[in-house]
This record gives structure tokens, C-alpha cells and sequence, in this order.
């Protein structure tokens, strides 16, 4: 036989002995071998050297991917908003109760009562006087909201067909974390108040509502919850803790964070199918406090809850929207003409100068 010929059939030979080896003679340990890695076509395979054969030969082995590291955020990268509490929170009113209105027959008049008084009482003890100028007062919480500039990602989501659609995900990360110095009402003997008490509690729920409203066509979305699209969203995030939806994160426990403990908790808001055309927007959240506002509407009442609004706006078309960046807050222009554009792009969101956050009551 030739001498390249046999040359050629040894190395078949000893390749076909190679890949006939029983796993325990092969395998370089928990990692999948080289020849498998081709096999099944995989690209970009972490190719190390494993165990030798029996034959003398050194086998290449595919090590096992480690997960990417914490991504640690330059300063500025992740906007903080420190709770916003104060003692006007704590009491609403001065007004009147439903009762006061609804049940006039209540009221102690002529003839039986002469001057509208009880015989043996003052008339500011009658039912009827202790419901009317009422303050309510209660304790208020907060927590402290960071987030990141909303961001898109193209991410595969379940169809109604059953199959996967391709969509461009718009979405919030945020970290919350509960730093106490709430206020409690405090009243004295006599009832009088005196300056709300700092407390912390145990513990407090976050029951979020994310809204996403465009300034140019007014449409609101609240946020929906996309179970395929967070852990694509954490992979690329890499915050260092788990990434919970809006569902997930009503039902986490928010520890008090002090001192040196961090209880911080992580989540995400995500639309899908918001208009390319969206030049301006506003992110509104609710359930950051649990202050609020009474106001009258003739005979109807309105509460108003104390919401978190964001602002931002997108210079991008409906081109590659992926590529686009949002940025925060309003931008700004040497030209006061084309600055009062813009601000008139915010004119209802009780926006009057450039800020890239602010609360509101609705």
C-alpha cells in the first residue's frame, strides 16, 4: 500500500475508534464533547481541552457558559426620585360628610328645639354640626423610585395563532426600595395636631399602574404583562437581582432598606404597539405613596391619587425604530419659540418649565 494512503487510512481508523468510545472513556466531564458541539451545528463554541483518550489523544471539550457579571451603572445612569412626604398629605378636608347632605331630617329646629338646640347639649355635639367641616387624617408612606431612561427591544411574543410574532417592546426598569420617614398624624389631649411623627413600617406593597401617554395623539396604555420579554429584558440589563413584571413585584414584601441593608426590589414595565410616530410622551406612576387628594365637583367628590409623572421624548421616525434612543426629560433650544413648542407638547400634563419629572394628582 502506498505510504499516503496508509497514512490516510490510519487517521480514519483511529478518528472512527475515537468517536466508538463508550461516554465514560470520552466525556471530559460535564461538558458536551467537541465533536457533538459540531454535530448539532453549534456556532461559537468556548472550545477547550478535556481528558485524553485511551488512544494518547487530547479531546477538545465545549466549557459550559458562565452567566454574564452584575452590570455596574455609571453615576447618573440610574435617576432617583426620593420620596415625596410631607404633612399636608396627612389631612384632607376641611368637608363635609355624605351623611350631612343626605339626611337633612337630622336637623334639631323650631318648634320642638327652640333655636335648632338640644335641651340638654351644645348644638356643635349634634350629629349633624360633627359632620360637617371634617378633617380626615392618616399616615402616609412612600417609596424611593430609580429608573432607567425607557428603552425598546425586539423580542419574539406568543400570537394569537399559537405561533411567535416578532414586536418591539417599550419598557421602564426600575428599582424600589423603602427607605422609612413616613408620617404619622399625631394629635394632642384636646385633639388639637401638633407636627406629624416620623415611623417606619415593617414592611409595604407596591401595587403599581404604569400609564404611557403620547402628548400628540393623547392615547393611554397602561402597561401589560410579558413574561417572554422580561428575561430577554434582564439578560440584557444585568442589574444583579432578579427582574419582576407588574404582576409579580404587587406580591413581593418590600423590606425596609436602612443603614447598610439593601432590600431593594427590581421590576419592569412593558408596552407593545405604541405609534412610531410618538415624538413626545409621559410615563405616569401610580402607587409610589398612598397620598391623595379630596376635591368637590359640585355634589360629586374626586380623589385624586399622588402619581409620579415622567417626561420624555424621541427624536427617531418609524424607520429601525429599535435604533432609536428615548431620552428624558424635554429638550432644550436656544430659540424661545421653538422652546414654548415644545412645552405647549406638555401643555396638559400641567408642565410649565423643562423638568424631566414631577407630581401630580389624578
Amino acid at each position: 500500500m502506498p505510504k499516503a494512503n496508509f497514512q490516510r487510512f490510519l487517521g480514519w481508523f483511529l478518528l472512527l475508534g475515537i468517536t466508538s468510545l463508550s461516554p465514560p472513556y470520552y466525556s471530559a466531564g460535564p461538558n458536551s464533547s467537541w465533536l457533538g458541539s459540531v454535530a448539532t451545528g453549534q456556532e461559537g463554541a468556548n472550545v477547550s481541552v478535556g481528558a485524553s483518550s485511551p488512544l494518547g489523544l487530547s479531546v477538545p471539550s465545549v466549557a459550559t457558559p458562565q452567566p454574564l457579571a452584575a452590570r455596574e451603572l455609571a453615576p447618573g445612569v440610574l435617576i432617583t426620585v426620593a420620596p415625596d412626604q410631607n404633612a399636608q398629605d396627612t389631612a384632607i378636608g376641611p368637608l363635609n360628610l355624605d351623611y350631612v347632605a343626605k339626611h337633612p331630617e337630622l336637623e334639631w329646629t323650631d318648634p320642638d328645639f327652640e333655636g335648632g338646640t338640644p335641651h340638654f347639649a351644645s348644638k356643635s355635639e349634634t350629629l349633624l354640626e360633627m359632620g360637617r367641616g371634617v378633617t380626615l387624617r392618616h399616615p402616609v408612606w412612600a417609596f424611593e423610585f430609580s429608573f432607567k431612561p425607557v428603552r425598546t427591544i425586539e423580542v419574539d411574543l406568543p400570537s394569537k395563532s399559537g405561533g411567535f410574532e416578532r414586536k418591539l417592546v417599550w419598557y421602564l426598569v426600575y428599582r424600589l426600595r423603602y427607605v422609612g420617614g413616613d408620617l404619622l398624624p399625631v394629635l394632642d389631649e384636646a385633639g388639637v395636631p401638633n407636627a406629624p411623627r416620623e415611623v417606619n413600617f415593617k414592611s409595604l406593597r407596591f401595587l403599581p399602574r404604569f400609564t404611557l401617554i403620547s402628548t400628540q395623539s393623547k392615547i393611554e396604555k397602561d402597561s401589560t404583562i410579558l413574561r417572554s420579554a422580561v428575561q430577554a429584558i434582564a439578560d440584557r440589563e444585568r442589574v444583579g437581582k432578579p427582574i419582576l413584571d407588574t404582576f409579580q413585584i404587587a406580591r413581593r414584601e418590600i423590606l425596609p432598606s436602612l443603614g447598610d441593608v439593601d432590600n431593594s426590589v427590581w421590576g419592569v414595565a412593558t408596552w407593545t404597539d405604541i405609534d412610531p410616530r410618538t415624538d413626545f410622551f409621559v410615563v405616569r406612576v401610580k402607587g409610589l405613596t398612598n397620598a391623595y387628594q379630596l376635591k368637590m365637583e359640585g355634589e360629586n367628590r374626586k380623589f385624586s391619587r399622588k402619581t409620579l409623572q415622567i417626561h420624555f421624548w424621541r427624536p427617531g421616525d418609524t424607520i429601525a425604530q429599535a435604533e432609536d434612543r428615548i431620552r428624558l426629560g424635554v429638550p432644550a433650544f436656544l430659540d424661545n419659540a421653538m422652546q414654548n413648542h415644545i412645552l405647549k407638547q406638555f401643555a396638559e400634563f400641567e408642565l410649565e418649565k423643562r423638568l424631566d419629572y414631577q407630581w401630580v394628582y389624578r
